[in-house]
């Protein structure tokens, strides 16, 4: 049996009541399963070191590729990476969760996570209503992590056992769409560009592990 929680939410009308739970548990340092136009993901909070790493190990990611930031919205995407006017009519061209953008980071990525790939960063928006929805109570990105073998998958029932055993709340909005199989791969514009160097973080607050429980 699953041993993480498991919420089943609309898929165009999703229940404020259960978002605000898997804001909570997100913010505690939960690995959360969410539905994207790439499949579902298991995402965490950026600045979370402990959670970032059990993110890593369960995706199998790389060290140097870049890391996935999922946004809420330009806005927020401009605060974690340098954004110019062509860059932004690429973005603005696509569809959400179409495409993930190669950009280079801000001082606002933690420096564990640019530094290893030479500053830069990855941009995706979800293109699905129940994570937008979820992202808007957040003040924050999310790192999320791309499935290794290609899209993920398309029903939370089609979990591999490893992720089953990694994750800690899934956000099951039912079956999703054929996904963008491509929407990670590296796209031929995605050349390095001289990062903004990220600084050194100061100590960050240790979050406990109690769970409250009540777009682009």
């Amino acid at each position: 049996m699953p041993r993480f929680l498991h919420y089943t939410v609309h898929p165009l009308n999703p229940q404020p009541r259960l978002l605000g739970h898997a804001a909570s548990v997100v913010r505690a340092g939960g690995v959360a399963l969410l539905p994207t136009a790439a499949g579902y993901l298991p995402a965490c909070r950026l600045d979370d070191k402990a959670a970032t790493a059990r993110l890593a190990r369960l995706a199998g990611t790389p060290e140097r590729d870049p890391p996935v930031l999922l946004c809420r919205d330009l806005s927020q995407a401009a605060v974690y990476l340098r954004i110019d006017d062509d860059d932004f009519r690429a973005i603005r061209a696509g569809r959400p969760g179409d495409l993930a953008h190669t950009l280079p980071c801000t001082r606002r990525v933690p420096r564990r996570l640019a530094a290893a790939a030479r500053g830069l960063a990855r941009l995706y928006f979800a293109g699905h209503t129940a994570t937008e929805a979820l992202l808007a109570q957040f003040d924050e990105a999310l790192l999320l992590a791309p499935a290794a073998w290609g899209p993920g998958p398309e029903s939370v029932d089609e979990l591999p056992p490893r992720w089953q055993a990694g994750i800690d709340l899934a956000v099951d909005a039912g079956p999703l769409p054929e996904p963008a199989r491509d929407a990670f791969a590296p796209a031929a514009t995605d050349a390095p560009i001289a990062p903004d160097l990220p600084a050194e973080p100061g100590p960050s607050a240790s979050l406990g592990r109690q769970i409250a429980c009540d777009s682009p």
